[in-house]
């Protein structure tokens, strides 16, 4: 029987992920590696395909006829990467492989928050910017870009996995509903019931000398009566709410795969994959949102509004609050935002982090200095279709007091600088400036933050940058000489640092966060984790200009 199996190319132990996958042990997938995939056992590996991610996977040859064999380089990818298998007579398998972050970078949790945290910042700015129009939901005839699609996706399995846990013990209330019954089956019915009913209906007269009623209803008795009956309801107002997302969710995939799938028809060959691709897991998503809103308990569930109303159920049980997050998420990876950084895969772990330092250092410089002479036009471009882009490179945003913020400016040869202020090798591209005026106004002073999404000894193979940074950046003096512009140069990583006492008996990397260190070199490394608070944002941007509070 044919089988696809995974392993290490260097050696170690494989596991078969189609058609029974094996349960890959967490961290042997990671980003960073290279692995073979193994066709055994298969008449026609010869002629067999296999793309990851839509893209063809390097073949290589094999010295048995019915063994296939490719190589995989994740590359810097942490997520979830889609195979295809392709195999004559036998139809395309797809299956999902999961690969971890490299062991010195962050879990897939870490990475999940780092990407929610960019489109709740985008939207935080969003509202700060001259825009007077909001970010509704993206109409589902235009196709969204590849990173809001795997944004979606990666909620998709925790929102039915959140239904799920809604299922095993949802909450009730007591519902009462009326019956009309003919008298000689309302044996229970009360008094205050019997009475109601003679208001409507046809009223009998009892025909016996002896009496079997009770004497206040001197012989007479409705034909029918009304019946109150009360029983344990599902049907409340908050998985109305649920289960109305969940069809609206699966209703605007559906019509995105429509709109891919016509796409694919008329893109080139390459691209024309990809969306009929992703058309297929729009579908599949589609469809598994549909079968949860009509699973379980949600059959006897009505039909509300596709909007979650904070009550206190969403705030207080945790099973339901977590579904109120996710809706949030939905909403973020819905809305009309565009970009260039949304078309690359969010799973490139350090473009990601870069982009998500800048606008969370950016939304802390907002808060703490004030929202005034904020300028965030260069940031956010209208479009006609009701969409908005963001853009993310070469962005300069004043942030007030005569300071900006800019994520990958271009630095060319000084000489040819407007103002006088580039690298005296070559063109340079910091990730992010925080540029302010000198204490003579001549000129800018700069804070260079470089962005390195690694931890441990990995952080000691990024000190070249800043030190580039530090030393290249330049004006021409009046007087003529060459000085230096940088007042500071730090490392921007999710490391958490173990700190001595004294920086000069504390090992590297954890030296290059001691306070001590930064205030004396004004050079070294700043922790930004994903999940930090705003207070926590802001510190860390106070602690920056106040190593150079001299020169900035």
């Amino acid at each position: 029987m044919a089988a696809l199996f995974i392993q290490p190319e260097g050696g170690g132990p494989a596991w078969r992920v189609w058609p029974k996958p094996d349960a890959v042990p967490p961290g042997e997938v990671r980003e960073g590696a290279s692995y073979i995939f193994e066709l055994r056992d298969c008449d026609d590996a010869l002629a067999a395909d296999l793309q990851i991610d839509d893209i063809p996977a390097e073949a290589l040859r094999s010295r048995h006829p019915r063994v296939a064999r490719w190589r995989w380089q994740p590359g810097f990818h942490a997520g979830v990467a889609e195979a295809v298998l392709r195999i004559p007579g036998t139809g395309t398998r797809r299956i999902e492989i999961t690969t971890d972050p490299d062991l010195r970078k962050l879990t897939r949790d870490d990475f999940d928050a780092m990407v929610r945290e960019v489109l709740e910042d985008t939207f935080a700015l969003f509202s700060l910017s001259a825009f007077r129009k909001g970010i509704a939901r993206q109409p589902s005839n235009r196709p969204p870009p590849l990173a809001r699609l795997e944004f979606l996706r990666s909620r998709a399995d925790t929102i039915v996995a959140a239904v799920a846990a809604i299922a095993r013990a949802p909450r009730h209330m007591l519902s009462a509903d009326e019956i009309t019954l003919p008298a000689h089956r309302a044996a229970r019915a009360t008094g205050p019931e019997i009475i109601k009913s003679f208001r409507s209906g046809v009223i009998r007269t009892e025909t016996n000398r002896t009496s079997r009623l009770p004497t206040v209803l001197r012989g007479r008795l409705p034909t029918h009566i009304t019946l109150r009956q009360r029983r344990n309801s599902v049907d409340i107002a908050e998985h109305r709410q649920i289960k109305a997302c969940l069809k609206s969710w699966a209703a605007w995939l559906a019509g995105v795969a429509d709109t891919l799938a016509k796409t694919s028809a008329k893109d080139d060959p390459e691209t024309g994959t990809t969306a009929m691709n992703w058309a297929i897991r729009a579908r599949n998503l589609a469809r598994k949102l549909n079968d949860t809103a009509g699973a379980g308990f949600m059959k006897e569930v009505g039909d509300g509004p596709a909007v979650l109303r904070m009550s206190s159920l969403f705030r207080n049980d945790p099973v339901y609050q977590r579904f109120y997050r996710l809706w949030q998420d939905m909403n973020l990876g819905l809305a009309a935002l565009f970009g260039e950084f949304l078309q690359m895969p969010l799973a490139r772990t350090y473009e990601l982090y870069e982009l998500w330092c800048y606008l969370r250092l950016l939304r802390a410089a907002v808060e703490e200095y004030g929202p005034v002479d904020v300028d965030l036009s260069r940031l956010f471009i209208g479009d006609t279709a009701g969409g908005v882009t963001i853009a993310a490179g070469a962005i300069v945003v004043p942030i007030g007091g005569a300071r900006v913020l800019c994520f990958q400016r271009k630095y060319r040869e000084y000489w040819v600088e407007p103002d006088g202020v580039g690298s005296f090798s070559r063109d340079m591209v910091p990730d992010v400036v925080l540029a302010g005026p000198a204490a003579d106004s001549s000129h800018r002073r700069v804070i260079v933050l470089d962005a390195k999404y690694r931890i441990n000894d990995g952080l000691n193979e990024a000190l070249s940058s800043i030190h580039t940074y530090r030393d290249a950046l330049v004006h021409e003096a009046g007087s003529g000489q060459i000085e230096g512009v940088v007042s500071a140069a730090y490392l921007l990583t999710p490391h958490i640092p173990s700190l001595n006492e004294n920086f000069k008996y504390t090992p590297v990397p954890g030296r290059l966060f001691h306070p001590q260190y930064r205030e004396k070199f004004r050079f070294g490394a700043l922790t930004l984790r994903p999940g930090m608070s705003g207070d926590d944002l802001r510190a860390c941007l106070r602690s920056i200009v106040a190593d150079v509070a001299g020169a900035t």
